[in-house]
C-alpha cells in the first residue's frame, strides 16, 4: 500500500498537466510516478495493486469533494463528488445546502471558478491516467505474469488491461456527459511527457473510444468475478448499453443489455433472503441490507468495498457520505434536537446532513403498495425507545413547504428520506458521526433491466419493454403494466422509482432529451430558471489557465 500511496501522488502531480505546473522545475526532480511505477509495475501482482490504488480512486466518487492540496481530513466541500449527477434534476433537489453547489437548486449560478468543478474534472482525468499508466506499462515484454504457460500469462495480462481500460471508458462516461467535448488522452502522462496543449475532443470520438474499451472488457473479464469490488463483464456490458443509448444506437444496446439480463449470473432478488428475513420488510431493501454474493445477493453486479481508514490511498479517505448527504437533517427539528442524540441516530439509521432530498414529485411517483415506498424503503417516521425500551413515533416526516424568495435551498429538517443508505456506525460513542465506513451497492442488475427497456421502447418494441418493467415492478408489487404505458417519461419515473439516489439522473435526462422539460415540471428550485442554463456544466478556468499551448474553448453559456 506504501508503494501504491507514493504512486498516486505523483500520478496526481502531472495528471495531464491541467495544475499549474513548471515543466522544466518538474523534469528536475525526478518524478516520483516514474520511481514507483518501476518499482512496482514489474509483475502480476504489482498490476493488482496498483488497480487496487485506483479503485480507491473509483470509491471517492461517494466521498466528499476534494480540490487538489485539500487536507482528507479538514478540507473538501461537504458534498459528494456524485452530487453534481444526481441533484439538480427532477427528482432531487438541495435541501440543507451549501454555498459551493448554489448552481443545484439555481441553474444559472454554475460557474467555471467553482471548485466543485475543477475538484470532479482533476479527479476524474487522474483515474484516466492511472488506468494510462497500467494499459502502457503491461505492454513491457519484461513484466512477470505468472503463469505456467503463453496462454495463462496473456490471460492474466489481458485481465489487468480489461480492468483498467473498463474503468477508462467509465471515467470518461462521466467527462463527456458533464462537460462534452473534453481532451481524450490514450497515454501515460508523466514529467517527461508533460505537455500544455491539449484541445477537446468531440463527444464522438471520446464515445467511440468508451465502446472499444468497454468491449474489451465484455471480451476478457468474467460476467461475474469472485470479487464483488472489481469490474467485470457484466459491468462492462451494463456500460457500454448506455453508451449506445446516448449515441443513437439502439440494436446494439439491446444486444449489450441482453447479454446481462438473460444470462444466469445475476437476477433481481424477489424474494426474502439474508439475515433479517424473518422480520418485517421486503425484498427489494433486502437487496440493500444483505448486498454480497455470499449472503446470496444475485442481483449486485459491483460495489465500492469499505476501506480500513489506515489503508486508504492518498488524497482519498476512507470514509463515504451518501447517508449523510440524503438523509434529512432530522436532529435539527427544534423537537429532536432535545432528545439523547446517540441514542436518536442509533434508531434511525444514523446521522444525516440532509444536504440532498428527493422532490415530492418524485415520492408520488410510487403506488401505495409499492415496497420502494414502504416504511423499510423511505423514512416516515422517527422513533426513540420509551422507558420500557419500547419504539416509539416521537416525529413524522412531510412534504410542506414554501420556498423563501432569495434563499438558495430550503432547510427542511423532517422531509422524507431514503433508506438504501442507512449505516449505524457499531461503536456507539461515534453514533453522531458524519463518517460512514461500510462497503456499497454501486451498480444492480435492476438497472441493466431498465436499460433494455428504453433500448426496446427507442425500437418500438413496447411490448417487451413492458415485459422488463414489469419485472422490475412486480418484484416491488406495483401494478403491471401493457405496451399501451410505455413511453419514455414512463421509463423515467421507473428508473427513478427503482433507483432513487443510485443512478446519475442527470445523464439520463440528457440521454433522452428530457432535462429541462422534467426539472420545469418537478422541480420547484430548479424549475423556473433551468432553461437559461447550459446543459453541460463550465470547463474548470484552472484548467483553461493551465493549458498555455493551445486556447481551449469554454462552454456555451459561461
Amino acid at each position: 500500500m506504501k508503494n501504491i500511496k507514493y504512486l498516486l501522488i505523483g500520478i496526481f502531480l502531472v495528471s495531464l498537466g491541467f495544475q499549474s505546473c513548471n515543466k522544466d522545475e518538474f523534469l528536475r526532480e525526478q518524478p516520483k510516478d516514474k520511481i514507483y511505477a518501476d518499482n512496482l509495475l514489474l509483475d502480476y501482482d504489482g498490476f493488482v495493486n496498483m488497480m487496487n490504488g485506483i479503485y480507491a480512486w473509483v470509491r471517492a466518487e461517494k466521498g466528499r469533494t476534494y480540490s487538489p492540496g485539500d487536507n482528507p481530513a479538514t478540507g473538501g466541500l461537504p458534498l459528494t463528488r456524485s452530487s453534481i449527477w444526481t441533484v439538480g434534476v427532477d427528482n432531487a433537489f438541495m435541501n440543507n445546502g451549501h454555498s459551493g453547489e448554489t448552481f443545484l437548486n439555481w441553474p444559472t449560478e454554475a460557474n467555471s471558478e467553482m471548485s466543485v468543478f475543477q475538484a470532479n474534472f482533476e479527479w476524474l482525468y487522474l483515474i484516466v491516467n492511472s488506468t494510462n499508466m497500467v494499459i502502457n506499462r503491461a505492454e513491457n515484454p519484461e513484466v512477470n505474469w505468472g503463469g505456467t504457460d503463453d496462454a495463462a500469462k496473456l490471460e492474466k495480462k489481458n485481465y489487468i488491461i480489461a480492468q483498467a481500460r473498463v474503468i477508462r471508458a467509465w471515467a470518461y462516461r462521466h467527462l463527456s456527459n458533464t462537460w462534452g467535448d473534453i481532451p481524450l488522452s490514450l497515454d501515460e502522462i508523466n514529467g517527461e511527457t508533460y505537455r500544455n496543449d491539449w484541445e477537446r475532443t468531440p463527444v464522438a470520438e471520446v464515445r467511440a473510444q468508451m465502446v472499444l474499451d468497454l468491449q474489451f472488457g465484455v471480451d476478457h473479464l468474467p460476467m461475474r468475478d469472485n470479487n464483488m469490488g472489481v469490474v467485470n463483464a457484466a459491468f462492462a456490458s451494463h456500460y457500454l448499453a448506455e453508451t449506445y443509448l446516448a449515441m443513437g444506437e439502439y440494436p446494439k444496446a439491446e444486444t449489450a443489455a441482453r447479454l446481462v439480463c438473460q444470462g444466469n449470473d445475476y437476477q433481481l432478488m424477489t424474494d426474502r433472503f439474508g439475515s433479517k428475513a424473518n422480520e418485517p420488510g421486503t425484498a427489494f431493501t433486502d437487496v440493500f441490507l444483505n448486498p454480497f454474493y455470499s449472503e446470496g445477493n444475485e442481483e449486485v453486479i459491483f460495489m465500492l468495498f469499505n476501506i480500513e481508514p489506515e489503508k486508504v490511498s492518498y488524497g482519498s479517505e476512507p470514509a463515504i457520505y451518501p447517508r449523510n448527504m440524503w438523509q434529512t437533517y432530522y436532529s435539527k427539528d427544534s423537537q429532536i434536537k432535545k432528545l439523547d442524540l446517540d441514542v436518536f441516530f442509533t434508531y434511525n439509521g444514523g446521522k444525516g446532513a440532509g444536504r440532498f432530498s428527493i422532490t415530492e414529485p418524485a415520492l408520488s411517483w410510487y403506488e401505495d403498495q409499492d415496497d420502494r415506498f414502504s416504511e423499510f424503503a423511505i423514512k416516515k417516521t422517527l422513533v426513540m425507545p420509551n422507558d420500557a425500551g419500547v419504539l416509539t413515533t416521537v416525529r413524522t416526516t412531510n412534504t410542506n413547504h414554501v420556498i423563501t424568495e432569495g434563499k438558495f435551498d430550503l432547510d427542511h429538517y423532517l422531509w422524507p428520506s431514503t433508506r438504501k443508505w442507512e449505516w449505524i456506525n457499531p461503536i456507539f460513542a461515534q453514533a453522531s458521526s458524519s463518517d460512514q465506513y461500510n462497503s456499497l451497492i454501486y451498480l444492480r442488475v435492476a438497472d441493466t433491466y431498465l436499460l433494455l427497456a428504453e433500448a426496446l421502447h427507442m425500437q418500438g418494441n413496447n411490448g417487451e419493454a413492458s415485459i422488463w418493467l414489469n419485472k422490475v415492478r412486480e418484484r416491488s408489487h406495483a401494478t403491471p403494466i401493457t405496451a399501451l404505458d410505455v413511453t419514455i417519461d414512463f421509463i423515467l419515473d421507473e428508473r427513478s422509482r427503482e433507483l432513487i439516489t443510485e443512478e446519475h439522473r442527470r445523464y439520463a435526462l440528457l440521454r433522452t432529451g428530457k432535462l429541462v422539460e422534467r426539472v420545469q415540471l418537478y422541480n420547484d428550485f430548479a424549475g423556473p430558471t433551468i432553461s437559461n442554463a447550459p446543459s453541460l456544466f463550465p470547463i474548470p478556468q484552472s484548467v483553461i489557465d493551465a493549458n498555455t499551448g493551445r486556447t481551449m474553448e469554454q462552454n456555451d453559456g459561461y
